[in-house]
């Protein structure tokens, strides 16, 4: 398919084998001939974290709620507020973590090439 528009919902987010916690759902991906892209929502529930490291660069784009991101870059600990309107970037093999600190669920839009 070379085109499409579709509703993003949050009640179609799942549970995903390789997060931990949160759930998540791709809209396009490589599997379905995405050409490189990936692009989902996911969201974290208030006190759940996710962190990992990918090849693709990313960026998660929050729509509600609060949370921190962390990440390490050149032996240095950075940390960031994530709040809607922020966008959180990081390139490829940066180990990230993001954690909800709010009381309400931290929802985002996510995109990686």
């Amino acid at each position: 398919m070379t085109a499409w528009v579709k509703e993003i919902r949050e009640d179609e987010l799942a549970p995903v084998a390789m997060m931990a916690q949160g759930v998540w759902k791709r809209y396009v991906s490589i599997e379905d001939d995405g050409r490189g892209m990936i692009f989902g929502m996911g969201r974290l529930e208030p006190g759940e974290e996710v962190g990992h490291a990918h090849i693709e660069e990313e960026v998660f784009y929050v729509l509600q709620g609060h949370g921190e991101a962390t990440w390490e870059e050149n032996g240095e600990m950075h940390r960031a507020e994530l709040r809607p309107g922020v966008a959180f970037y990081k390139t490829s093999h940066i180990y990230h973590t993001m954690r909800n600190t709010g009381d309400k669920p931290l929802v985002g839009l996510f995109f990686k090439v």
